[in-house]
């Protein structure tokens, strides 16, 4: 019997006009902050306002949208193109975003809504401003990078273990 991997997918939107983009990533950070603060029983009237706003600011735009479905890549495949985008200046390793997503998208994408090449995709990643690929980017490194490695949780365990025990 072949077995066979489920990777995990999470659908992003890039929102090709950029001051909206940047608009919904600000209502975004307004809305995190709001909901960070006390919520009454009535609840968080803040964080349901810039909801509504931002709702609002995403029906403006959704001719303007794309909506992306990416899928995580094997261990091996994210390893060997963080390598290809990572130079070093100065003995200090340098990785630039924009490059990382154009890469990761040309491998990740499995759907787009409505359907646009994938290399089009990736070209258009050096154009995007902040608010535009920060999405972007964050559903890349989530579905990559959120790897744990049994033997550096065992021995980051054992070192708060042993702080804990000589308190």
């Amino acid at each position: 019997m072949a077995l066979e991997v489920k990777r995990k997918r999470v659908d992003v939107d890039l929102i090709l006009d950029q001051e909206k983009a940047e608009q919904v990533a600000a209502l975004g950070a307004d809305l995190e902050r709001a909901m960070a603060q006390h919520v009454t029983e009535g609840g968080n009237a803040a964080a349901k306002r810039i909801a509504e706003q931002i709702d609002k600011l995403r029906d403006e735009v959704k001719d303007d949208t794309i909506r992306i479905t990416l899928e995580a890549l094997p261990l091996s495949q994210w390893r060997q193109m963080l390598e290809s985008n990572t130079v070093t200046e100065n003995g200090i390793p340098k990785q630039r975003i924009e490059d990382i997503c154009a890469d990761a998208v040309r491998l990740m994408v499995r759907k787009t809504v409505p359907e646009t090449p994938v290399d089009h995709l990736a070209n258009v990643m050096t154009e995007l401003s902040d608010g535009q690929i920060s999405p972007i980017w964050y559903a890349i490194r989530d579905l990559n990078a959120k790897l744990i490695d049994p033997k550096d949780a065992l021995e980051s365990a054992s070192r708060i273990i042993r702080r804990q025990s000589a308190s």
